[in-house]
């Protein structure tokens, strides 16, 4: 019994760091330019599958093909941000079936060109097999996912906090009017908080693949992971998605290591909803990014 809690403390952590790599730059993207980016599953894919393009189909060496992959997003975010969301961020109804609609159509090309019996690997493990921590035995590769998560959300709280633009961007996030009228230049603040956003869960696909199967649709289900934490953290605000993501870490290692893991998501949602009855706008303030 012990061990078990000694394990379900560890898989707090690594479920919860992973959640949080996952929510990060959905709350980011939320928290400053008030948009529920419904697309944000596709840059688990464009990563993913754009690696796979420019490594086995195009013949680039693999390191070269993931850089590529990231480069991709960069080119992308400014061409979705100039021709979707600057276009309809006054009507929210149409932006929202815009950016599903991109999602959409991007998942059933890549399940079109690679549907998941092709069998797309990614050879990204850093640590194979287990490692001993006292009485657990956790996955080695799921353990660098959770350090690797949780360093990049230290160097993203430090940019917010610390840099001009993330000052910037926050100021953004609290006032937008008054913003404005300080002569802030909104599009260039809002393509450097996508791409800033785009990178998290390019990171994270990465590290995951190895232990995570990779198929056409996986964007949406990790997708799911990172909408929990942040509705629950309050839309937007990197404090509160902090705290939710290892809130729902701990219920997803406490059931699954100690009750059954089948009810891990459906505990998890049941929590999310209880919460939020008393906290309808989740657990911090969902005005400011931080």
């Amino acid at each position: 019994m012990i061990e078990l809690i000694y394990l379900t403390i560890i898989y707090t952590f690594i479920f919860g760091s992973l959640y949080l790599g996952i929510a990060l730059g959905f709350s980011i993207i939320t928290g400053i330019l008030r948009v529920f980016h419904l697309a944000y599953p596709v840059l688990f894919l464009i990563v993913a599958y754009g690696t796979w393009l420019f490594w086995r189909d195009l013949g680039l060496t693999f390191i070269l093909s993931i850089v590529l992959s990231f480069i991709l997003i960069i080119i992308l975010t400014p061409i979705l941000y100039r021709f979707v969301i600057s276009k309809f961020i006054d009507a929210e109804d149409y932006l929202l079936t815009a950016l599903l609609l991109i999602f959409l159509s991007t998942e059933e090309t890549i399940n079109l060109i690679y549907p998941e019996w092709k069998g797309v690997y990614l050879p990204t493990l850093i640590l194979p097999g287990t490692v001993n921590i006292g009485f657990a035995a956790v996955s080695g590769q799921l353990l660098i996912t959770a350090l690797i998560s949780t360093i990049m959300v230290f160097f993203y709280v430090i940019f917010f906090v610390k840099t001009k633009i993330g000052l910037i961007m926050r100021a953004i996030s609290q006032d937008y009017f008054a913003s404005k009228m300080l002569g802030i230049n909104f599009d260039v603040m809002f393509i450097i908080a996508m791409i800033a956003g785009s990178i998290p869960p390019g990171i994270i696909i990465l590290l995951i693949s190895p232990v995570w199967a990779l198929n056409p649709f996986i964007g949406w289900t990790l997708f799911m992971f990172g909408l929990m934490v942040s509705v629950l953290g309050g839309l937007g605000n990197l404090k509160g998605t902090i705290i939710a993501a290892y809130i729902v870490g701990s219920i997803h290692a406490f059931i699954g290591f100690l009750i059954d893991p089948r009810l891990m998501n459906l505990a998890s949602l049941i929590a999310v909803v209880l919460i939020l009855v008393f906290k309808p706008k989740g657990l911090a303030r969902a005005e400011t990014i931080w």
